[in-house]
């Protein structure tokens, strides 16, 4: 006897559940709310797109008008610094014939002080001892025979900038000549007997400073550049061999073969050095009570 149900056979509806999930992966819902995100995209590319493009256009007329602006500029900066240096160059012109006539001054005021004191015994034992005091306070020039000594920095070595990749040439640190080395030179030579110095054709006073100001260095102010020549004027059969054997000479010698730093000393039969820029009278004493009146 046939039975009959009015349920499906199992087998078909699994067969079409399947089939529904492989070919509609995406609920419709998803689907839907999918579509109306991807209008909403376009429409906004499409309204900020023109506002991209504009900002574009108004940044590149930005650059281009300075762009402009700086090349218009350029010839105009060329004169300024043109004429800068040429004020710089005129005005040092006129502060060495300054200088030139200021050390004619001094030669005729000593010259006058000499004849003025040369009357008397005292007034030439006078004179004697302010050429003394004169010649070690660099108020005058002198000449004589001495010593030379010429420190360098170590010859540049060649390496590879770290930035553009180029070659490019540099002192290494340890070759290049410092202030402090200057000034174990100079403290040497007086050591030695120096009795006047001069760095660079720059004349050593009892206050004169040899320090850095940034690369440079600085003798009273004034900068000075490698090689550096150091004039010592003083007898040379003592002043050779006492700064020669000295432990700075040593040293220094040391530093030549071991970084490269130039260190030579050379003996001179006559040296010529200036007198002091700059200096200033700070303490002065009579030596005699001051007479009022009477011939003069």
């Amino acid at each position: 006897m046939a039975v009959s149900s009015h349920r499906p056979k199992s087998g078909s509806t699994t067969a079409a559940m399947l089939s529904s999930l492989l070919d509609d992966t995406l609920d419709p819902a998803y689907a839907e709310a999918a579509a109306r995100r991807g209008e909403r995209g376009e429409t906004a590319r499409s309204q900020t797109l023109p506002l991209v493009v504009g900002c574009v256009l108004v940044l590149g007329m930005v650059l281009g008008v300075a762009y402009s602006d700086t090349r218009a500029e350029a010839p105009s900066s060329e004169r300024a610094r043109l004429a800068l240096l040429a004020d710089v160059q005129r005005e040092s012109a006129r502060s060495a014939q300054l200088q030139d006539r200021l050390e004619e001054l001094r030669a005729g005021v000593a010259e006058a002080v000499d004849d003025a004191l040369a009357a008397t015994q005292e007034g030439r034992r006078q004179s004697a001892l302010v050429r003394q005091l004169e010649t070690a306070t660099a108020v005058v020039a002198v000449d004589g025979p001495g010593l030379v000594v010429t420190l360098s920095d170590a010859p540049p070595e060649e390496s590879t900038d770290p930035v553009t990749g180029e070659p490019t040439e540099a002192v290494p640190e340890a070759g290049l000549v410092l202030d402090i080395d200057v000034q174990a030179v100079v403290n040497a030579l007086w050591a030695a007997g120096a009795e006047a110095i001069s760095v660079d054709g720059e004349r050593l006073a009892p206050t004169s400073s040899i320090r850095t100001a940034g690369e440079a260095i600085l003798v009273d102010f004034r900068p000075v550049a490698s090689p550096y020549l150091v004039e010592a004027i003083g007898d040379p059969d003592l002043l050779v061999p006492r700064f020669a054997g000295s432990e700075t000479a040593g040293r220094y010698d040391a530093y030549r073969q071991l970084y490269g730093i130039g260190f030579d000393l050379a003996r001179a039969e006559e040296l010529s050095l200036a007198a002091a820029t700059d200096y200033d009278l700070r303490y002065a004493e009579s030596t005699s009570t001051p007479r009022f009146g009477g011939p003069r």
